[in-house]
Protein backbone atom coordinates (compact mmCIF):
# COMPACT_ATOMS: atom_id res chain seq x y z
CA UNK A 1 0.00 0.00 0.00
CA UNK A 2 1.21 3.49 -0.85
CA UNK A 3 -0.16 6.90 0.06
CA UNK A 4 -1.39 8.93 -2.92
CA UNK A 5 -1.11 12.71 -2.83
CA UNK A 6 -3.18 15.31 -4.68
CA UNK A 7 -0.81 15.16 -7.68
CA UNK A 8 -1.15 11.42 -8.16
CA UNK A 9 2.25 10.57 -6.66
CA UNK A 10 2.22 7.44 -4.52
CA UNK A 11 4.54 7.45 -1.51
CA UNK A 12 5.80 4.68 0.74
CA UNK A 13 6.06 7.22 3.56
CA UNK A 14 4.32 10.56 3.96
CA UNK A 15 4.85 12.71 7.05
CA UNK A 16 1.23 13.91 6.94
CA UNK A 17 -0.11 10.36 7.16
CA UNK A 18 -0.26 8.25 10.31
CA UNK A 19 -0.29 4.98 8.35
CA UNK A 20 3.31 4.12 9.25
CA UNK A 21 2.69 4.60 12.97
CA UNK A 22 -0.50 2.55 12.95
CA UNK A 23 1.20 -0.34 11.14
CA UNK A 24 4.18 -0.19 13.49
CA UNK A 25 1.92 -0.28 16.56
CA UNK A 26 -0.06 -3.18 15.07
CA UNK A 27 3.19 -5.10 14.59
CA UNK A 28 4.32 -4.39 18.16
CA UNK A 29 1.03 -5.60 19.62
CA UNK A 30 1.07 -8.69 17.38
CA UNK A 31 4.53 -9.60 18.68
CA UNK A 32 3.54 -8.90 22.29
CA UNK A 33 0.53 -11.20 21.91
CA UNK A 34 2.81 -13.91 20.52
CA UNK A 35 5.17 -13.45 23.46
CA UNK A 36 2.85 -12.87 26.44
CA UNK A 37 0.81 -15.84 27.66
CA UNK A 38 -1.11 -13.76 30.21
CA UNK A 39 -2.26 -11.30 27.54
CA UNK A 40 -3.52 -14.20 25.43
CA UNK A 41 -5.41 -15.53 28.47
CA UNK A 42 -7.02 -12.12 29.03
CA UNK A 43 -7.98 -11.86 25.35
CA UNK A 44 -9.54 -15.33 25.45
CA UNK A 45 -11.53 -14.40 28.57
CA UNK A 46 -12.72 -11.13 27.01
CA UNK A 47 -11.04 -9.10 29.74
CA UNK A 48 -9.24 -6.76 27.30
CA UNK A 49 -9.86 -5.09 23.97
CA UNK A 50 -7.95 -2.64 21.83
CA UNK A 51 -8.57 1.00 20.96
CA UNK A 52 -7.38 3.02 17.96
CA UNK A 53 -6.49 6.72 18.22
CA UNK A 54 -7.67 6.70 21.81
CA UNK A 55 -7.64 10.10 23.52
CA UNK A 56 -5.88 10.18 26.87
CA UNK A 57 -6.25 13.10 29.25
CA UNK A 58 -3.42 14.17 31.55
CA UNK A 59 -5.37 15.01 34.73
CA UNK A 60 -2.50 16.96 36.28
CA UNK A 61 -1.58 19.14 33.28
CA UNK A 62 -5.04 19.17 31.61
CA UNK A 63 -3.39 17.97 28.39
CA UNK A 64 -4.93 15.67 25.76
CA UNK A 65 -3.24 13.37 23.28
CA UNK A 66 -4.40 10.65 20.90
CA UNK A 67 -2.44 7.41 21.18
CA UNK A 68 -2.01 5.17 18.15
CA UNK A 69 -3.08 1.95 19.84
CA UNK A 70 -4.05 0.93 23.36
CA UNK A 71 -4.89 -2.29 25.17
CA UNK A 72 -7.56 -1.69 27.77
CA UNK A 73 -10.39 -3.07 29.82
CA UNK A 74 -13.49 -2.79 27.61
CA UNK A 75 -16.39 -0.66 28.84
CA UNK A 76 -18.81 -2.30 26.40
CA UNK A 77 -19.29 -5.78 24.99
CA UNK A 78 -17.03 -5.97 21.91
CA UNK A 79 -18.51 -9.26 20.64
CA UNK A 80 -19.36 -7.97 17.16
CA UNK A 81 -16.69 -5.31 16.75
CA UNK A 82 -13.61 -5.10 14.52
CA UNK A 83 -11.01 -7.76 15.26
CA UNK A 84 -7.30 -7.13 15.53
CA UNK A 85 -6.71 -9.32 12.48
CA UNK A 86 -9.32 -7.39 10.47
CA UNK A 87 -7.69 -4.11 11.48
CA UNK A 88 -4.37 -5.44 10.19
CA UNK A 89 -6.03 -6.24 6.85
CA UNK A 90 -7.50 -2.74 6.71
CA UNK A 91 -4.00 -1.32 7.14
CA UNK A 92 -2.72 -3.83 4.54
CA UNK A 93 -0.07 -5.23 6.87
CA UNK A 94 2.12 -7.74 5.00
CA UNK A 95 2.73 -11.03 6.79
CA UNK A 96 4.62 -14.14 5.82
CA UNK A 97 2.66 -17.38 5.53
CA UNK A 98 4.02 -18.47 8.89
CA UNK A 99 3.08 -15.18 10.55
CA UNK A 100 -0.42 -15.28 9.03
CA UNK A 101 -0.89 -18.81 10.38
CA UNK A 102 0.29 -17.72 13.81
CA UNK A 103 -2.10 -14.75 13.80
CA UNK A 104 -4.97 -17.07 12.89
CA UNK A 105 -4.13 -19.25 15.90
CA UNK A 106 -4.09 -16.37 18.39
CA UNK A 107 -7.23 -15.66 20.45
CA UNK A 108 -9.50 -13.04 18.85
CA UNK A 109 -8.76 -9.56 20.17
CA UNK A 110 -11.52 -7.06 19.39
CA UNK A 111 -11.85 -3.29 19.33
CA UNK A 112 -13.81 -1.94 22.27
CA UNK A 113 -14.80 1.27 23.97
CA UNK A 114 -11.96 1.90 26.40
CA UNK A 115 -12.35 1.80 30.16
CA UNK A 116 -8.98 1.54 31.96
CA UNK A 117 -5.87 1.66 29.75
CA UNK A 118 -3.36 -1.09 30.43
CA UNK A 119 -0.88 -0.62 27.55
CA UNK A 120 -0.47 2.51 25.41
CA UNK A 121 1.62 2.29 22.24
CA UNK A 122 3.09 5.20 20.31
CA UNK A 123 5.21 4.98 17.16
CA UNK A 124 7.27 7.74 15.55
CA UNK A 125 9.65 7.93 12.61
CA UNK A 126 12.51 10.23 11.65
CA UNK A 127 12.97 9.86 7.90
CA UNK A 128 14.72 13.02 6.72
CA UNK A 129 16.17 16.36 7.86
CA UNK A 130 17.31 14.52 10.95
CA UNK A 131 18.93 17.42 12.78
CA UNK A 132 15.90 19.64 12.30
CA UNK A 133 13.50 16.85 13.29
CA UNK A 134 15.29 15.77 16.48
CA UNK A 135 13.79 18.35 18.91
CA UNK A 136 10.25 17.77 17.63
CA UNK A 137 10.67 13.99 17.78
CA UNK A 138 11.89 14.22 21.38
CA UNK A 139 9.09 16.59 22.45
CA UNK A 140 6.34 14.51 20.84
CA UNK A 141 7.57 11.33 22.49
CA UNK A 142 8.07 13.01 25.86
CA UNK A 143 4.53 14.38 25.79
CA UNK A 144 3.29 10.84 25.08
CA UNK A 145 4.54 9.20 28.27
CA UNK A 146 3.63 12.31 30.29
CA UNK A 147 0.04 12.16 29.06
CA UNK A 148 -0.22 8.38 29.44
CA UNK A 149 0.95 8.44 33.03
CA UNK A 150 -0.96 11.65 33.74
CA UNK A 151 -4.08 9.72 32.77
CA UNK A 152 -3.21 6.30 34.25
CA UNK A 153 0.07 5.95 36.11
CA UNK A 154 -0.16 2.16 36.20
CA UNK A 155 -0.44 1.89 32.40
CA UNK A 156 2.54 0.59 30.41
CA UNK A 157 3.79 3.43 28.21
CA UNK A 158 5.66 2.00 25.23
CA UNK A 159 7.20 3.72 22.22
CA UNK A 160 8.73 2.46 18.99
CA UNK A 161 10.96 4.71 16.87
CA UNK A 162 12.16 4.17 13.30
CA UNK A 163 15.25 6.09 12.15
CA UNK A 164 16.12 6.31 8.47
CA UNK A 165 19.70 5.44 7.52
CA UNK A 166 19.32 5.92 3.74
CA UNK A 167 21.79 8.23 2.02
CA UNK A 168 18.93 10.23 0.50
CA UNK A 169 15.18 10.62 0.82
CA UNK A 170 12.45 11.71 -1.58
CA UNK A 171 10.37 14.08 0.51
CA UNK A 172 6.74 14.64 -0.52
CA UNK A 173 7.09 18.19 0.83
CA UNK A 174 9.75 18.93 -1.79
CA UNK A 175 7.96 17.16 -4.64
CA UNK A 176 4.62 18.95 -4.74
CA UNK A 177 3.87 18.28 -8.38
CA UNK A 178 3.51 15.22 -10.55
CA UNK A 179 6.84 13.40 -10.53
CA UNK A 180 7.70 11.92 -13.93
CA UNK A 181 10.19 9.18 -14.79
CA UNK A 182 11.83 9.25 -11.37
CA UNK A 183 12.78 12.95 -11.58
CA UNK A 184 12.65 13.48 -7.85
CA UNK A 185 14.05 16.31 -5.78
CA UNK A 186 16.24 14.50 -3.24
CA UNK A 187 17.11 15.30 0.35
CA UNK A 188 20.73 14.14 0.80
CA UNK A 189 21.71 12.68 4.18
CA UNK A 190 25.15 12.72 5.78
CA UNK A 191 25.21 9.15 7.03
CA UNK A 192 25.87 7.63 9.47
CA UNK A 193 26.09 10.95 11.35
CA UNK A 194 22.44 11.89 10.74
CA UNK A 195 21.04 8.60 12.02
CA UNK A 196 23.49 8.44 14.94
CA UNK A 197 22.57 11.96 16.06
CA UNK A 198 18.89 11.05 16.08
CA UNK A 199 19.59 7.85 18.00
CA UNK A 200 21.51 9.84 20.62
CA UNK A 201 18.53 12.19 21.02
CA UNK A 202 16.09 9.31 21.42
CA UNK A 203 18.34 7.78 24.08
CA UNK A 204 17.90 10.98 26.12
CA UNK A 205 14.21 10.17 26.64
CA UNK A 206 13.50 9.31 30.28
CA UNK A 207 12.84 5.64 31.02
CA UNK A 208 11.41 4.31 34.24
CA UNK A 209 11.71 1.06 36.14
CA UNK A 210 9.28 2.04 38.90
CA UNK A 211 5.87 3.73 38.93
CA UNK A 212 7.25 6.41 41.25
CA UNK A 213 9.54 7.55 38.44
CA UNK A 214 8.68 9.24 35.16
CA UNK A 215 9.51 8.08 31.66
CA UNK A 216 8.70 5.31 29.21
CA UNK A 217 8.24 1.82 30.59
CA UNK A 218 9.48 0.33 27.32
CA UNK A 219 11.26 1.86 24.33
CA UNK A 220 12.43 0.33 21.07
CA UNK A 221 14.45 1.68 18.13
CA UNK A 222 14.93 0.20 14.66
CA UNK A 223 17.19 1.62 11.96
CA UNK A 224 15.77 1.32 8.44
CA UNK A 225 16.79 2.08 4.86
CA UNK A 226 13.94 4.02 3.25
CA UNK A 227 14.86 6.23 0.26
CA UNK A 228 11.10 6.69 -0.39
CA UNK A 229 11.70 6.37 -4.12
CA UNK A 230 9.80 3.13 -4.67
CA UNK A 231 12.72 0.81 -3.98
CA UNK A 232 12.40 -1.73 -1.19
CA UNK A 233 12.45 -0.61 2.43
CA UNK A 234 14.72 -2.75 4.59
CA UNK A 235 16.12 -3.01 8.09
CA UNK A 236 19.57 -1.39 8.25
CA UNK A 237 21.23 -4.42 9.77
CA UNK A 238 24.66 -2.87 10.21
CA UNK A 239 23.36 0.30 11.82
CA UNK A 240 21.12 -1.64 14.19
CA UNK A 241 24.28 -2.99 15.74
CA UNK A 242 24.78 0.52 17.17
CA UNK A 243 21.45 0.47 19.01
CA UNK A 244 21.85 -0.18 22.74
CA UNK A 245 20.56 -3.62 23.66
CA UNK A 246 18.03 -2.23 26.14
CA UNK A 247 16.15 -0.43 23.33
CA UNK A 248 16.34 -2.95 20.48
CA UNK A 249 13.04 -4.15 19.03
CA UNK A 250 13.27 -7.61 20.66
CA UNK A 251 13.96 -5.92 24.01
CA UNK A 252 10.87 -3.72 23.54
CA UNK A 253 8.67 -6.78 23.00
CA UNK A 254 10.25 -8.69 25.87
CA UNK A 255 9.87 -5.77 28.28
CA UNK A 256 6.22 -5.03 27.44
CA UNK A 257 5.41 -8.73 27.76
CA UNK A 258 7.21 -9.03 31.10
CA UNK A 259 5.61 -5.88 32.51
CA UNK A 260 2.15 -7.01 31.44
CA UNK A 261 2.65 -10.40 33.06
CA UNK A 262 3.88 -8.76 36.27
CA UNK A 263 1.48 -5.82 36.60
CA UNK A 264 -1.83 -7.32 35.48
CA UNK A 265 -1.80 -10.87 36.78
CA UNK A 266 -4.69 -10.05 39.08
CA UNK A 267 -6.89 -8.54 36.35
Amino acid sequence: MRIEDQHGNRWQYHSRSDRHSKIACWAVLFDVMRSCELLREHVTAGKVGFGINHELHDFKQNRKKNLDLVVAKPSTDPAKSLTFAEYGKQMQVCLSDAEAAELANLPVLRAAAVSNVLVALEAKACMTEHQKARPRLFDELASSFQTIHGDTNSAIAAAFVMINCADSFVSPDRNRKKVRAGKYVLNPHKQPAAANGTLEKVMQLPRRSDEREHGFDALGVTMVNCPNDGTSVSVATGMNGLVDKIVTYPSLIQRVSHLYSTKFRGL
